[in-house]
């Protein structure tokens, strides 16, 4: 099948592991100040490790996507909560928490207010065993709840404090910690594409799980990076595993005239990205993501 979209290549430095954001002081976020990288879902997070830029799409824009795709909300696909307990290991910890930060965003965009405050519960847990409590302490789960029933404040709130953890962890020499939280939810954000897409197939979503080519040779280099003593080889296998299978994906590139704003001085540069694969190869990669974030959760 050919998909086609329509992408605005922008570039913007992040160490944000879910967004980049601008965050307003106040408690109440009544018109939070969100930037461009978080509202558009066919924008990229390009975040920083030892200088090198990782550009990953952000899970709460995946979630956008499925929300605007019109998919139904679906609890089900969802890790679940009674796990955390069962995630003992550094390794598990920080890729669950990516998960679960994924899952928050899912739930957020569907305006699930009850279970996401279950989800920000978990990963308090999470933040706690990493030593990152400063991210989400009390005076942040006051605010998420406050602000429940306003979904952009939300996303700012709860990217702030994912932001805070980033910039401790690097701070203080735990970037393969930040690594494996940004590859857990890059994991848990194609799990829900993937098994949202076999629900209800959508142009948009098949176009965004074909174009992670890129994404998945990015990941393969910064787990590669971090993995010191050889403790993510399976991991790595496992993306190398599923490259293969990215690899049968053909992606074609047709620029087109930058818009530039003269008022701003600013210029977009913008292409048309025209992605073939057949529906084996697209079967071949919903399975291996499952299988890959089975192990993630198990």
């Amino acid at each position: 099948m050919r998909l086609m979209n329509k992408l605005l290549t922008t570039f913007t430095v992040s160490t944000g592991i879910v967004l980049m954001i601008s965050s307003c002081g106040s408690e109440e976020e009544k018109k939070p100040e969100i930037s461009k990288e978080v509202i558009d879902p066919n924008s990229s997070l390009n975040a920083k490790f030892d200088d090198k830029i990782f550009s990953i799409p952000s899970p709460m824009q995946m979630a956008m996507l499925l929300e605007e795709s019109k998919s139904p909300y679906n609890e089900f696909l969802l890790n679940d909560l009674e796990k955390v307990g069962d995630y003992t290991s550094e390794y598990k910890k920080a890729m669950n928490l990516g998960v679960y930060g994924t899952d928050l965003g899912y739930v957020s965009i569907y305006k699930q207010n009850s279970i996401a405050l279950k989800y920000l519960s978990t990963i308090e847990k999470l933040t706690s065993k990493l030593g990152l409590e400063g991210a989400f302490d009390k005076n942040f789960m006051s605010r998420f709840e406050k602000n429940s029933t306003n979904k952009d404040s939300m996303m700012v709130i709860v990217s702030d404090a994912f932001k805070k953890s980033d910039n401790f962890l690097k701070s203080n020499n735990r970037k393969s910690v930040s690594a494996l939280i940004l590859v857990g939810g890059w994991i848990e954000s194609m799990y829900l594409a993937c098994n949202i897409n076999k629900e209800h197939a959508n142009q948009k979503i098949l176009d965004r799980i074909a174009e992670q080519t890129e994404t998945l040779n990015t990941i393969i280099d910064l787990l590669s990076d971090y993995n010191k003593k050889g403790e993510w080889d399976e991991l790595i296998k496992d993306m190398k595993d599923l490259k293969f299978y990215f690899d049968q994906i053909t992606i074609n590139y047709e620029f087109m005239p930058p818009i530039t704003n003269a008022k701003k001085k600013t210029t977009t540069l913008r292409h048309k990205t025209v992605v073939t694969v057949d529906s084996s190869t697209l079967n071949f990669i919903n399975q291996k993501i499952e299988s890959i974030r089975g192990k993630v959760i198990e």
